[in-house]
């Protein structure tokens, strides 16, 4: 049978050059920098700069033409003059078609300055620019899915889904499920085949328009969709988008990809690439996952006869946490961990060898068992410049969109809607909003979303996984968009748990958190068994509308399903968290605190947290938020204000951290070995502590009263030693002289393998600070 031609619109051969549907703007070279920075939605310009000089320095990422024009904010046209804040820089690209363009604003070194640490400025701007000039265009080829080319490809299928279970009430958890079945066209096929002609013409649109498929309900039925290079999948507006609720390898085939930041080979994401470059899925259009508390959702708990997730047993006859989390712990080769639909061995799996994505069969020796991994919704995964933008989501199994292992990454203009409080049973959460996951240079912005997890939940892989295989995520910026939680209790924008490959250099600002479900704007999530570091927070300009929780939660000891053998070996390091005017509203829940500070261990204090120029509406205080834990490290708050909102009573807090005076000394009970200086772990050295084995010392030093005269009376020392919370007695005397009752130095306690941690906290009300030392027994051989 004669192959269809392809359904191109632009009917070039292959190589030549065709219009650009690009409207991706970049800086020319030249010295007299007139533009400061071109982000991917704004465009700063020095002060002064005219609309002549502004043009003349831009030029199209892809070298195509482009027409581009100023208007003001009003829109009217501002052919000349010179550049205010509000203008706009529209732009039509090479075919005629355009975006809602850049805003233009001036730069203010002024306000870079006051900046100061809050803010770094420079990186900020790096990853902007560096995300917009990577943001994929594409020739002006145009694919559509319903052209008589792939008409042929359009067939009928049955759709198997469960309507309910067979008690007819979903609180009979072990009542099997009742299953019915449909026919409808599925166009996966044709799909598939637009994107491989796409794909091989050199790159362009595959198109998905709206009114044109044969279903009763005019949605275009597919199973999971792959991407590939070059490939910019358009869901037009008014076209809907539907995954077959068939959990079957038929439809989502065995692809490598992640559960919960452990890797795996499972069902395919609903939409999915692997190894790619320049990718893209837009429009306005809606993909509707199908997912309901009947469909995928069952997998989550063990349901109406259907096998559970959360199990936590690592030798179960199926695929579940306990025995993927026994695989990532023992370092089982990802190629051999396969998890299927009915448990059989696929032919070929797919790898990257030699740079190329490669079908080969599975490795002698790969376990293969019947999977509950619910697949992300959009996963593209080791691909470097990805654009998802403008699309309706809704109904969907697990994370939703989830970037996993990808470079120069933007996510902008989505309306996400998942609310799995609605039915039933309020707990089944999993649906993160957005899920960058040990990925470089993102940008999330103008975006929309409801969930009843978190809304950004930022990760960088789990445990061994993490720690072996995994980048970090990094340079991450969310922006102008809203977060919003029906009943989930979970926060806007969280970090963890999975983040053993570490996080760093985030920057969260012009954001609305809000929804009677929403615990927090941000939490941070660790605890001993991740490894990795979470540093370089930043947060400004946010609004917090309501929350069950407070602003902010720091939780360095995370609970681990199921228990790892490894949960007390690595420092849970999290540190350089800033919040700068970040406001909660009028009605904010009464009673609320600023900082949920729920766990941290005392050898690893939360470092470095700074909160300035904000205000909290409460009847709580600042101090609330540490009534569990108070082991954090250079606590700085400055011009917060805490309204009440019964009386309009106004408390201003400023913080100075307390500090210890000259130096703290280790003294043995007994010879030989005189007093030990010790320097703080941030100092990079190990101090020695020289009892003999079994013996004890004493912990001696004093607080600084320059900045607190009254520490004596208002003000507490501890002394905490290893794994221990309950802390070692301590004498404070009234020229701030402190003396500690004699520690042992117990090897079952010990951290790593050749140390111990001794940590000393100095609180009084709300100005905290932790000092930290390593400490090792001298061997009696070696005195």
């Amino acid at each position: 049978m004669k192959t269809p031609a392809p359904a191109s619109t632009e009917d070039a051969p292959h190589g030549r050059a065709v219009p650009s549907t690009g409207t991706v703007v970049v800086t020319r070279p030249d010295p007299r920098r007139f533009v400061r920075t071109v982000g991917t939605s704004t465009i700063t310009v020095a002060t002064g700069t005219t609309v002549a000089q502004a043009l003349a320095e831009l030029t199209a990422s892809d070298g195509s033409g482009q027409t581009r024009t100023v208007v003001d904010a009003s829109g009217a046209p501002k052919p000349d003059g010179a550049l205010e804040d509000g203008d706009r820089l529209l732009v039509l690209a090479e075919d005629g078609r355009g975006t809602g363009g850049y805003t233009l604003a001036v730069h203010d070194p002024e306000a870079a300055r006051r900046d100061g640490a809050y803010w770094n400025a420079p990186l900020y701007e790096e990853i902007d620019r560096i995300v917009n000039a990577h943001t994929p265009t594409f020739p002006a080829r145009r694919f559509d899915v319903t052209a008589p080319a792939y008409q042929h490809l359009v067939r009928e299928i049955t759709e198997t889904y469960a309507v309910g279970n067979q008690a007819g009430d979903p609180a009979v958890t072990d009542s099997p499920l009742v299953f019915a079945t449909r026919r409808v066209w599925f166009h996966g096929d044709a799909v598939k085949a637009a994107i491989q002609d796409c794909h091989d013409a050199g790159g362009g649109t595959v198109v998905i328009p709206p009114g044109a498929s044969p279903n009763e309900d005019g949605a275009y039925y597919t199973g999971a969709i792959a991407l590939l290079s070059g490939v910019n999948l358009c869901v037009e507006a008014g076209a809907v988008v539907k995954f077959v609720r068939n959990r079957s390898n038929a439809f989502y085939p065995v692809v490598r990809t992640s559960y919960q930041g452990t890797d795996l080979y499972g069902f395919s994401p609903l939409i999915y690439a692997l190894h790619q470059r320049d990718i893209a899925v837009t429009g306005g259009g809606t993909l509707d996952g199908q997912e309901d508390m009947w469909n995928w959702r069952p997998w989550k708990k063990g349901y109406w006869g259907e096998p559970g997730v959360e199990d936590a047993d690592p030798n179960a006859d199926y695929g579940q946490n306990g025995v993927l989390e026994r695989m990532n712990a023992l370092g089982t080769p990802v190629e051999t961990r396969i998890f299927s639909d009915d448990g059989h061995l696929p032919e070929t799996i797919p790898v990257v060898r030699d740079g190329r994505v490669r079908q080969v069969p599975p490795p002698p020796g790969a376990r293969v068992l019947r999977s509950t991994f619910r697949p992300s919704f959009i996963q593209p995964n080791d691909c470097v410049n990805v654009l998802i933008e403008g699309l309706r989501i809704r109904n969907v199994p697990f994370w939703i969109v989830h970037p996993l292992n990808c470079a120069n990454v933007l996510i902008r203009h989505l309306d996400i809607h998942s609310d799995k409080t609605r039915d039933f049973e309020q707990w089944w959460n999993n649906d993160d909003g957005l899920d960058p996951e040990s990925c470089r240079d993102v940008v999330l912005e103008h975006n929309t979303v409801t969930v009843s997890d978190d809304g950004v939940a930022i990760k960088s892989g789990r445990d061994r996984d993490g720690r072996a295989h995994r980048a970090p995520s990094e340079r991450i910026i969310v922006r102008h968009s809203t977060f919003h939680n029906d009943g989930g209790h979970s926060a806007a924008i969280s970090m963890g748990s999975e983040m053993s490959g570490s996080i760093r250099d985030v920057f969260v600002h012009d954001c609305v958190f809000e929804g009677p479900g929403l615990a927090m704007a941000l939490k941070i999530k660790t605890n001993a068994a991740r490894g990795g570091v979470v540093e370089n927070v930043h947060v400004r300009d946010c609004l917090l509308r309501q929350a069950s929780f407070g602003l902010v939660e720091f939780e360095a000891d995370y609970g681990v399903t199921p228990p790892s053998p490894e949960a007390t070996v690595f420092n849970p390091t999290i540190r350089n968290v800033f919040l700068d005017r970040v406001d909660t509203a009028p009605t904010m829940t009464p009673g609320r605190t600023t900082f949920s500070f729920r766990s941290a261990a005392s050898r690893s204090p939360v470092e470095n947290v700074r909160y300035r120029d904000s205000t909290f509406h409460t009847a709580s205080d600042l101090a609330a938020g540490f009534a569990r834990n108070r082991n954090i490290k250079n606590l700085v708050v400055t011009g917060v204000t805490n309204v009440d909102p019964e009386t309009g009573a106004t408390t201003r807090y400023d913080t100075t951290p307390p500090r210890l005076r000259d130096r703290t000394e280790a003294v043995p009970d007994q010879a030989p070995g005189p007093a030990v200086h010790l320097v703080p772990v941030s100092a990079g050295q190990r101090d020695v502590v020289t009892p003999l084995p079994g013996g004890t010392f004493t912990v001696r030093g004093q607080v600084d009263l320059t900045d607190h005269p009254t520490f004596p009376d208002t003000g507490e020392v501890r002394v905490l030693v290893d794994r221990d919370p309950i802390p070692v007695p301590v004498r404070l005397d009234p020229d701030g002289t402190f003396h500690s009752d004699p520690i042992t130095l117990h090897d079952d306690h010990l951290w790593y393998r050749d140390r111990h941690y001794v940590a000393i906290n100095l609180a009084t009300g709300i100005d905290i600070d932790t000092v930290v030392h390593q400490v090792t027994v001298a061997r009696r051989d070696r005195l």
